[in-house]
């Protein structure tokens, strides 16, 4: 068992950490024996199972929430006259895990920026019964409505009649680290909140509790912050009379 003292403060970094670099800091912490790592790749036992618990600490933080500022990424495409469905590839993503339904626009491409308008969302069983139930099942016209089918694909109500250019956001699928290089996507600041997530798995695994509680305490600590900094701000709306 690692005989690890308690840290009173979090460390926030004010440089983005690499996965070496956090490997380095969890051997650190954790007062695993052995030479400081030189490399992620290839490694075996001990080290093997920080750079295991790295990655795993780092998939739960993305996990945590569905819609981490630091996992949004832009979405924008053009439709084609007299098609309704878009995939992702189509929308120009190549992996993501969900849509911000409230974040969708579109504007007429001939006409430019003037003639953009918010897209309003459906729940799919009810685009179904508003633009796939009779006559509206080939009606073409500006689009006013989009819903998310099962499949993932963007479906525009009605037909698009014209090239209108659809934009909003998205939100990442999770990543694991692969390189010594690679670094979290989230604020450089908050970067230790996997090491001390990790520190949470190795004091679980080694029956280390002063491990556990000194990467539970900072964990939690780093987290509250990097809420406040990444989530969507709450607003109360206007009074009703």
């Amino acid at each position: 068992m690692a005989n690890v003292p308690l840290l009173l403060e979090p460390n926030y970094g004010t440089n983005a950490m690499t996965y070496l670099q956090m490997l380095q800091r969890l051997q650190q912490e954790s007062s695993t024996s052995g030479t400081v790592p030189s490399t992620c790749q290839n490694v075996t036992g001990d080290l093997a199972r920080l750079c295991g618990w790295i990655n795993q600490a780092w998939v739960d933080i993305q996990n945590e929430r569905s819609d981490w500022f630091f996992m949004e990424q832009p979405v924008s495409f053009n439709t084609i006259v007299g098609q309704q469905a878009y995939n992702a590839a189509q929308a120009g993503l190549s992996s993501f895990a969900n849509y911000d339904i409230s974040s969708f626009r579109q504007y007429n491409v001939s006409m430019g920026f003037g003639s953009e308008q918010r897209l309003l969302f459906a729940e799919y069983r009810r685009f179904r019964d508003l633009y796939q139930y009779a006559t509206m099942r080939t009606t073409q016209a500006m689009p006013v409505c989009f819903t998310v089918d099962y499949q993932k694909n963007i479906l525009l109500g009605p037909i698009p009649d014209n090239v209108y250019c659809v934009n909003g956001l998205a939100y990442a699928k999770p990543t694991t680290f692969v390189n010594d290089s690679d670094t979290p996507t989230m604020p450089a600041q908050y970067h230790m909140a996997i090491v001390w997530k990790a520190l949470m798995y190795y004091g679980q695994f080694e029956a280390a509790p002063e491990a556990l509680e000194q990467g539970q305490m900072n964990y939690l600590r780093t987290m509250d912050q990097l809420y406040l900094d990444q989530m969507p701000v709450m607003l109360f709306g206007e009074p009703l009379a």
